[in-house]
């Protein structure tokens, strides 16, 4: 017998909240690879990539935790990693907003993702 969460057109039988919080991580590097000109698969490589790719996966993962208020558990699993890289990433980009114009850049695309994941008003 099939669990409660499996669904004929999701052949994994993952958690329905699984998918939405991977889209939720696609979206959020996607506005990231595009506002720092990263091109997106560097972002999603698996692997060591170019300086500039590791800065923005750190911080799509930084966004995700703050903007959408995830735990670090959560964004480590919405974005693949391991919950001690996340954790990692989110100082490394807590200390990078020390920087005006860099600090300026991420309150921007946190407004981008909170407008985004806006639930949508009742008709």
């Amino acid at each position: 017998m099939a669990a409660a969460h499996e669904r004929e057109d999701d052949p994994w039988g993952e958690p329905p909240e699984y998918r939405r919080d991977r889209l939720a991580a696609a979206f959020v590097t996607s506005l990231v690879a595009w506002t720092l000109d990263v091109p997106m698969r560097e972002m999603a490589a698996r692997r060591r990539s170019t300086a500039a790719a590791s800065r923005g996966r750190q911080v799509a993962i930084y966004l995700a935790h703050v903007t959408l208020a995830w735990s670090m558990s959560r964004v480590a699993t919405a974005f693949g990693r391991d919950r001690t890289t996340a954790s990692h990433a989110i100082h490394v980009v807590e200390d990078l907003r020390d920087d005006a114009a860099f600090d300026a850049l991420l309150t921007a695309l946190e407004a981008s993702i909170r407008h985004a994941c806006e639930a949508p008003a009742a008709a």
